[in-house]
């Protein structure tokens, strides 16, 4: 086990080392020059150079590359914001608690809500309760979370102004739309994964054997039926809080929500480098770290993934 667990920690330190390169590189084949966005486009060339020179931007990008990545490394030093001179992680722990806050509630009502769908149309499998659940995943699944969350603000926000249209100082109220629209999707996949396990596995003997037994049927269902179809759905949850957290960046710019998804936007629109660069980081370390932990769940439950 621990010789599997060495070896997935080194996969997570490849990965992002890998993504680290193409974040680099990627943010700064984007056109337009940070310097010359800071210094006005009227300022003389030779202010311009001035601060690219002060921001270490003239030296070769394989030079920046050591530098940027090595004060991550060994010091925790994501650079300085090249917009208002802050330290990048501070200007992001400001904005990360919000995202966080909105993905964990977003998770909460979109796994409650899709384990309860999933469950009762396996349970009526074929009739028109689990036709109606199949045909609302799917469109949960299809549906673009931008309109989703226009269709909402429309609704709630505009017609019956139950809820604030934007979100960048509604509080609770405010977070109410953004965390709907964002576990929408999850809700539906979720839906469509528990139907799938209850399905395979009501059909086995030992739940045969269970309601033969005289076992009330919520017995059944709930502790044998969705206990053994739990690893599954799991999984797939665990695997979708990555998701919901870089999926934050859409829905976070249509309800305006101060998160980090809108810093990200607005990062990208100055070309702060040492922002962007950081946030790249961040939201794929979420994806990496979320499937090395499933990883290695799957490895405590099932002894032959460690040897495959």
């Amino acid at each position: 086990m621990s010789k599997y667990i060495i070896k997935r920690v080194f996969g997570v330190i490849g990965t992002m080392l890998l993504v680290s390169v193409v974040a680099f590189l990627f943010i700064h084949l984007i056109p337009g020059d940070p310097a010359r966005i800071l210094a006005g486009e009227k300022a003389p060339m030779e202010t311009v150079e001035a601060i690219r020179k002060n921001m270490g931007l003239d030296d070769p990008l394989i030079l920046q590359y050591f530098r940027w990545i090595g004060n991550i490394i060994f010091h925790g030093d994501f650079g300085t914001s090249f917009r208002n001179s802050s330290p990048v992680l501070a200007e992001i722990a400001t904005k990360y608690p919000n995202t966080l806050k909105m993905a964990v509630a977003a998770l909460i009502w979109s796994v409650i809500a899709g384990i309860l769908t999933g469950v009762y149309t396996a349970v009526h499998a074929g009739k028109w309760q689990d036709y109606v659940g199949v045909t609302a995943a799917v469109i949960g699944q299809a549906v673009p979370e931008f309109w989703v969350g226009l269709m909402l603000i429309f609704l709630f926000g505009v017609k019956l102004h139950w809820l604030p249209v934007s979100s960048a100082n509604g509080g609770l109220k405010g977070m109410i739309m953004p965390a709907f629209t964002l576990g929408a999707w999850l809700w539906a996949t979720v839906a469509r994964y528990t139907r799938s396990a209850m399905l395979e596995t009501l059909r086995d003997d030992y739940i045969r054997t269970a309601r033969a037994k005289g076992l009330a049927e919520n017995k059944v269902i709930w502790k044998h039926a969705f206990r053994n179809s739990l690893i599954s759905v799991v999984t797939i949850i665990g695997v979708s809080f990555g998701d919901l957290l870089g999926g934050a960046v859409l829905v976070e710019s249509v309800f305006a929500f101060p998160g980090i998804g809108t810093l990200l936007i607005n990062s990208i629109s100055y070309r702060d480098y040492a922002v962007v660069q950081a946030l790249i980081l961040i939201i794929s370390a979420h994806y990496v770290i979320i499937n090395f932990i499933v990883d290695i769940f799957y490895a405590v439950i099932n002894p032959e993934i460690r040897y495959t």
